[in-house]
């Protein structure tokens, strides 16, 4: 049968109707973003509207988070799978989330964003305040900047606490947010050195008390930092100290911040070598555990990245640490050694890229370093 005119044109119609209106949403999302946007985006659906934006990634109705688009104005800052985050543009932009443990962040009063393993954070860092901050737990809250760093992280104050720092400030001829830094006992506990005395955050006079003294301690970068939570939940009494990023190179740094609470640890766990830095070399890491007593137990998890045909040089890194810690424990007494590359690279499909362990192994790489931790006690007869 053949089709009249009208019914032709109606056809046509529908379908350019059709086809605009897919240009439309693609044209809108590709606005929202700030990115060229892909014909079906990927997205991450662990997260809600509200965590969603705390990341700083566009939210698509019907779908979810996406994994690789931004808010207009800001840009992506990481993205590793499980982890992706973005960043406010500009000179005064930063990142839209932290990675400060699940536990400091509840002590800061900010919100915790499990599936990326960060805490809220305020990307704009020219406004020093923010009433009413999404970043906060609990309604009216307040956020106050610090500086992100150890010891320096932002919090999140009640109203009330608000209006009574800013007559301290007033009074003191101070910036608000000194005021609210210098009274931050959160805060004060995790600069080494630093203890609350009179209300005030001050350096410790004399030497480390002995109730203080001492403990487990261990040190790590983003493969252990992604399963903070577990190991906390399975060792509460372990000092954990990770975050993405660190290197070897930083362990002299981390030991002299441990040291400044609680004098030498009592047992170590040094889960670093996956981050590279020239000008560190052997002698140097040698050093550094020669200032450990021969006494203190001490475990490395050695490190391992997968190759992937563009890493060489990063790999070769990884495996040069390894070897030095493998020379260090033929050595040194009371020191153990955990075959992490062989693991991870039988259990690649726990990892998401060959070196962290993926939002559904994190349980799993937490169980591994307990163990490990276990058989080296037991190898020592502890």
């Amino acid at each position: 049968m053949v089709r009249s005119p009208v019914a032709q044109f109606c056809s046509v119609r529908r379908a350019l109707a059709v086809l605009l209106a897919v240009l439309a949403t693609v044209a809108a999302l590709s606005v929202v973003s700030g990115q060229p946007a892909d014909a079906a985006p990927s997205v991450d659906h662990r997260l809600g509207q509200g965590q969603c934006a705390l990341t700083g990634r566009v939210w698509i109705p019907g779908r979810g988070c996406a994994r690789h688009h931004c808010v207009k104005g800001a840009t992506m800052f990481k993205e590793g799978h499980d982890a992706e985050l973005c960043q406010l543009q500009g000179r005064k932009g930063a990142e839209f989330a932290r990675p400060i443990s699940s536990r400091r962040c509840a002590e800061l009063g900010r919100i915790w964003i499990g599936e990326i393993n960060s805490c809220a954070s305020n990307p704009n860092r020219a406004r020093f305040v923010v009433t009413n901050a999404p970043q906060c737990r609990g309604a009216g809250q307040v956020y106050v900047n610090h500086g992100e760093v150890e010891g320096r992280y932002d919090e999140c104050v009640s109203p009330g606490r608000f209006d009574k720092l800013r007559r301290i400030a007033q009074r003191s001829h101070q910036s608000l947010n000194q005021t609210a830094l210098d009274r931050n006992r959160f805060n004060c506990s995790y600069r080494g050195g630093w203890v609350m005395r009179g209300g005030l955050c001050v350096k410790r006079e004399g030497p480390v008390p002995a109730s203080q003294q001492g403990g487990f301690y261990m040190v790590g970068d983003s493969v252990s930092w992604r399963a903070d939570n577990e190991l906390a939940q399975r060792q509460g009494g372990w000092i954990l100290d990770l975050r993405p990023g660190r290197r070897l190179d930083e362990l002299p740094g981390r030991l002299a911040w441990f040291r400044a609470d609680h004098g030498e640890p009592d047992q170590v766990i040094v889960q670093l070598g996956t981050n590279r830095r020239k000008g560190f070399n052997q002698g140097d890491f040698r050093d550094t555990m020669a200032s450990l007593p021969a006494t203190t137990p001490v475990l490395f998890l050695l490190p391992y990245r997968k190759p992937n045909g563009d890493n060489a040089g990063p790999v070769a890194a990884t495996k040069k640490y390894a070897r030095w810690m493998r020379e260090l424990a033929a050595d040194r007494p009371l020191t153990c050694l955990s075959d992490w590359p062989k693991i991870a690279s039988s259990h690649l499909s726990n990892l998401v890229d060959g070196e962290h362990p993926d939002a559904t192994h994190e349980g799993w790489y937490a169980r591994y370093v307990v163990r490990a931790w276990g058989d080296c006690a037991r190898h020592l007869g502890l």
